[in-house]
């Protein structure tokens, strides 16, 4: 009994961390092929704090700045103004279109979970986890997009997958499991319940096995 809550406890520890893993794999994916405008303008924007820096560490307290000097500084600094505008308009682009991919990328992962779901059990958690992680990843991103429609109807699409991945995985694979018992001949059928009812009286003797391990009182009923 305790050897199979550690293997449960490992189980559910291992489900999370493929989660987790399929998050940072999307996340450093999308990342890497689809950069986001403040790393695409990083370099020409340390090049020009570079030169403002020198140009403010050329003048001493005590010395004016040359008319030439000023005028450089001037232009680096409506350079920079301009690249940040232009960096919050591309944002916001960005950031919807990020979200819309990994919101994609999620509902693929969460599908993928659905196939061969009760014979790679373990596998099949760790990769809707990985999915519902992500979902919430994109979600979270659209906040940052400009247009509240276009978040609306994000949001609106990671809900309905969300609803309709959980009903084929959680509603419809029960109701089959119950159509496959009801359509087994009585004899199938009938070996299928007292292997159920073998497997419950099993774990009654390892309870109370470990009931009177524990000193515990014996149950009443057992002597029926």
């Amino acid at each position: 009994m305790a050897r199979d809550k550690q293997r449960d406890a490992l189980q559910t520890i291992f489900s999370f961390f493929l989660g987790l893993m399929v998050l940072a794999f999307i996340g450093v994916g999308v990342n890497a092929f689809y950069q986001s405008p403040a790393e695409k303008d990083a370099p020409q924007m340390q090049k020009l704090s570079r030169r403002q820096q020198a140009l403010e560490l050329k003048t001493s307290p005590n010395t004016a700045r040359s008319a030439s000097d000023q005028v450089e500084l001037d232009r680096i600094i409506a350079q920079q103004n301009a690249l940040q505008d232009r960096q919050q308009a591309q944002m916001e682009v960005w950031a919807r279109n990020t979200s819309i991919v990994l919101i994609l990328f999620a509902t693929a992962v969460m599908g993928v979970s659905l196939v061969r779901s009760e014979q790679l059990r373990v596998i099949s958690n760790g990769l809707l986890l990985g999915g519902l992680f992500t979902m919430v990843y994109g979600s979270g991103w659209v906040v940052f997009s400009g247009s509240s429609t276009a978040r609306f109807f994000v949001i609106l699409f990671a809900l309905a997958v969300s609803l309709g991945l959980g009903w084929l995985k959680f509603v419809r694979g029960r109701r089959a499991g119950v159509a496959g018992l009801e359509g087994m001949p009585m004899g199938e059928r009938g070996a299928e319940v007292a292997g159920l009812a073998a497997r419950i009286d099993s774990l009654e003797r390892r309870a109370a096995a470990a009931a009177a391990a524990l000193g515990a009182p014996p149950d009443d009923n057992e002597g029926d």
